[in-house]
């Protein structure tokens, strides 16, 4: 049964229309000892991926892929990292993005995909000002 209903997909393929490059969502799971979680975070994926040919989901095995965790620097699962025409653009996301958390996945896709940060002209500055590395996390949940 799917998440969406008929008008969320609508409304979500035109919200996803400004779409240029490739967004890949590589989905790391474990099926044994994981999380039901996990399956969930498929579920979403699949379904965002469904409404636009540039967004496509690359599932992982968080136990044996083991190159591509270290790579990414993923420590949990389930994982979802997100790639803007092959190129790591540093988000995670870990869990099922689901209720207020699937929004946050819709931005990254956006981002992702058309490298349109939406940012103030006083924010960019500021980060442009940025001359050591950083690591910034923000974390969400439902209240």
């Amino acid at each position: 049964m799917p998440l969406l209903s008929p008008q969320d997909r609508q409304t979500l393929t035109q919200h996803l229309a400004p779409i240029t490059k490739s967004v890949d969502l590589l989905l790391f799971t474990q099926t044994f000892g994981g999380t039901e979680s996990g399956l969930v975070a498929k579920q979403v994926l699949d379904e965002v991926a469904s409404l636009h040919e540039k967004i496509s989901v690359v599932e992982k095995n968080f136990v044996l892929d083991t190159e591509d965790k270290a790579k990414y620097g993923v420590d949990k699962a389930p994982a979802v990292v997100v790639l803007g025409d092959g190129q790591d653009t540093r988000i995670r996301m870990y869990g099922a993005n689901t209720g207020y958390e699937f929004v946050s996945l819709v931005e990254a896709v956006l981002l992702a995909g058309t490298g349109n940060l939406e940012l103030e002209p006083e924010s960019v500055a500021a980060l442009a000002a940025v001359d050591k590395p950083m690591r910034i996390q923000v974390f969400s949940t439902p209240t």
